[in-house]
């Protein structure tokens, strides 16, 4: 991929993990603002039910006076129901028949303790209004409305329903209080995922310019080599007449310029390395930390949300099924010894209470309602102990002291039925039912008894302790087993985003490595290409002053065999430099599209011998050559090109080879094509090299593989091999094993 289409591709990925997170933050609004709603209306509840207990204080009886008794016809599960009308009954009476004043004040007052039980924080009001017509008809705080971004609004709950009126509770949270946690996560980790594309960027733009330094670089040197190459010419015909001086001035200036073009490389690479603040590896390895501390701290808070809303949802199961033991077991047993059992500690009744009961008594309510009714008695009594249950609770409490109280023979608590019913009401709710319930001693320490065979472990959600008589000797506890599979799936759609910007993240810090490794690879790409320069053009140019100087000096007068020796070594030096510098201008002119080509059908058998010779003779190593002609006696190439390519694969042949050497040349036509098949049995080449020894530049594998360690070349062989064999619309092939041989095979296209 293109590093500009990477750097737009981060910068989009960072605007739509920017929306992402933003839905993120609003989801977790709106699920803050949903818990609240629901703790609110069980706070309201609660406070509500505490209300009833300081309007009955005010009356002039002592605690266990009947003051009120409310009938229900039955008593099915939706217990909830009953108890509100219980409280809302129960005020009503106050008002109508006691004249106790409910008091907005002491109603906002109670709320206020038990939101602050359960940690919500914000403006409260309360306010008593007509249902009828919206009116308001009094609030403890005028400057908080039913409606808003932050608001939460209670269910209404009757005061004097004949009246029509009926009060609820708003609550207003401070925005930046509600949201401080999800802001604090997401501006962290839009902080780093800002820091990971801008880093990404900068490398990017940092290749990008290596990139162009690098093609710059390159193109310098093309024009140093088109310069070069009329001198190197010069020099090599000024030889036959012993020209010795010029040819050493002529060596020095083409030095000069190789030195010159060296020290600007030398300044470019040190300007980069100064450039380079940011380590590329430390800061992956950084990130990789941030973005796993990160994930755990978001993971750590959803999951205490997932737990705290399931710890509520199991509270709630746990006493649904303490109230449904209590009402259909334990209080269904009393009910059969008495037909309306009264509550336990019934100090009196007061008039009004005694004017209901005598209406009771009065009347067939069996008849009247086709059912038997449960009639349940108000009375004036300490709650200490029950005010902070919810109403269900309360009166499963209620009837449970009634149950110790009046039963003539104990009715223990069933926990096997218990714990059936906490598992149904979990399996109703759509919650993990691997449940159980345990009776304990209080405090704790004394004996346990558990109604299976499953013991509470480090991992299980417990309920609150809910005791079993007035002094709280014993009580149960419901457990729920393993619920941590349960928690993260319930989150899968707050997870599925957070995994997005992870993934992200994870793949910015992909490239950054990947962008480090081609960083590298430049680098070495880069010293390579200096190393062609430094060896293969000034080695020649310093032998060939070094020569020269040491012709023109006169010392070697008289001593024709050393003398010929060193003419024949600057010859040879001028041929090698001038071998290299028409093969770089050669591919310069391929990559620009202007070589043209020669073709004609080239006689193989007199090729191939020339070459041969030449190279035996040069070659410090002893050569067996074997060659093979099936029918394949020309191929239509150009001549120099095809000499050019053969000589290269050649050399290669013998350059990475141990001292003895053997080449097979096989050449044969094939569906098409003339076939050059040139394997040696040399040092082989490793596999996963075989995808770029035909880049350009790439001398680092060579000379790793060269016998001593020290094979030269620009890296432009293979290379070239491959340009000439495109621009002939034929290919080359490798095959090649490690330590035991190469075979390069030549594909051209016969002639149409």
């Amino acid at each position: 991929m293109k590093a500009r289409s990477v750097i737009r591709l981060s910068i989009a990925g960072l605007l739509v993990i920017v929306l992402i997170q933003l839905g993120g933050m609003y989801y977790a609004y709106k699920a803050q603002m949903k818990e609240a709603e629901q703790t609110l209306n069980e706070c309201f509840s609660l406070a509500f039910s505490d209300m009833t207990n300081i309007m009955q204080d005010q009356l002039p009886y002592p605690d266990g006076t009947i003051v009120s008794v409310f009938f229900v016809n039955t008593l099915n599960k939706d217990i909830n129901a009953y108890a509100n009308q219980l409280a809302q009954q129960c005020v009503q009476t106050m008002q109508k028949a006691y004249g106790v004043e409910f008091r907005l004040a002491e109603l906002d007052s109670v709320l206020h303790q038990k939101l602050s039980r359960v940690y919500i924080k914000g403006e409260v009001a309360i306010e008593r209004f007509n249902v009828d017509t919206g009116e308001i008809l009094e609030t403890t705080n005028t400057g908080i409305g039913n409606s808003g971004f932050t608001t939460v609004c209670s269910e209404k709950i009757f005061v004097y329903k004949e009246k029509g009126e009926a009060v609820r509770a708003i609550v207003r949270f401070p925005f930046g209080e509600m949201m401080r946690n999800v802001l604090i996560l997401s501006v962290i980790t839009l902080l780093l995922l800002g820091i990971v594309v801008y880093v990404l960027v900068l490398q990017m733009r940092s290749l990008i310019h290596q990139q162009h330094n690098l093609q710059k670089q390159k193109q310098d040197f093309y024009v140093l080599t088109e310069q070069m190459r009329l001198p190197v010419d010069e020099m090599s015909s000024k030889i036959s007449g012993q020209l010795w001086n010029e040819i050493e001035n002529d060596g020095t200036t083409l030095l000069t310029m190789i030195e010159k073009m060296l020290s600007k490389v030398k300044v470019e690479a040190s300007l980069q390395h100064i450039g380079r603040v940011i380590s590329l590896k430390t800061f992956s390895i950084v990130t990789l930390v941030g973005i796993f501390l990160l994930l755990s701290i978001w993971s750590v808070y959803l999951y205490r949300i997932g737990y705290r809303k399931l710890e509520l949802q199991v509270q709630d199961s746990f006493e649904e099924a303490f109230f449904r033991e209590t009402t259909y077991h334990r209080f269904a047993s009393l009910l059969l010894d008495q037909k309306y059992p009264m509550p336990n500690k019934i100090t009196g009744m007061s008039p009004y209470a005694r004017k209901l009961v005598k209406a009771i008594r009065e009347q067939d309510i069996q008849k009247k309602y086709n059912v038997r009714p449960y009639p349940f008695y108000i009375t004036r009594m300490d709650p200490n102990g029950y005010e902070n249950a919810s109403a269900r609770l309360s009166m499963a409490y209620l009837m449970q002291d009634t149950i110790n109280a009046k039963a003539s023979i104990p009715i223990p608590f069933l926990m096997e039925y218990a714990d059936s019913v906490f598992s149904d009401v979990l399996r109703e709710k759509g919650l993990p039912d691997k449940s159980s319930i345990v009776r304990m001693k209080y405090p704790l320490g004394g004996e346990t008894i558990y109604a299976d065979s499953l013991y509470a472990a480090n991992l299980d959600m417990t309920t609150r302790m809910i005791p079993l008589d007035k002094d709280s000797t014993y009580c149960v506890q419901g457990i729920l087993h393993a619920p941590q599979g349960y928690i993260i799936a319930s989150n899968w759609y707050m997870l599925l985003p957070l995994g997005i910007i992870f993934l992200f993240m994870g793949a910015c810090v992909y490239f950054q490595i990947q962008i480090s490794r081609t960083q590298r690879r430049l680098k070495q790409f880069q010293k390579d290409f200096t190393y062609s320069m430094i060896h293969d053009m000034k080695s020649p140019l310093s032998s060939i002053i070094m020569g020269s100087q040491i012709l023109a000096s006169g010392k070697l007068a008289g001593k024709s065999e050393k003398e010929d020796k060193y003419k024949l070594a600057i010859t040879d030096e001028c041929e090698h430099l001038s071998v290299l510098l028409n093969r770089v201008l050669m591919l310069t002119q391929l990559d620009e599209g202007h070589l043209e080509l020669n073709k004609e059908e080239v006689p193989l058998r007199p090729l191939m011998d020339d070459l041969l010779a030449k190279i035996s003779l040069k070659a410090g190593k002893k050569i067996e050559f074997n060659t093979l002609y099936h029918r394949c006696e020309t191929v239509y190439a150009d001549a120099f090109c095809l000499r050019e390519v053969l000589s290269n694969l050649l050399d290669n042949a013998i350059k990475y080879s141990r001292d003895e050497v053997k080449i097979d040349i096989i050449c044969e036509s094939e569906k098409g094509f003339s076939k050059i098949k040139i394997c040696d049995n040399g040092l082989g080449i490793p596999v996963k090299d075989l995808s770029r020894i035909f880049n350009r530049f790439e001398r680092s594998v060579a000379a790793a593989r060269s016998s001593k360690g020290g094979a030269t070349g620009f890296g432009l062989g293979l290379n070239y091999v491959q340009q000439v064999m495109l621009a002939h619309e034929g290919r080359v092939e490798v095959e090649s094993e490690e330590g035991r041989f190469s075979e390069f095979t030549l594909y051209f296209p016969v002639r149409e």
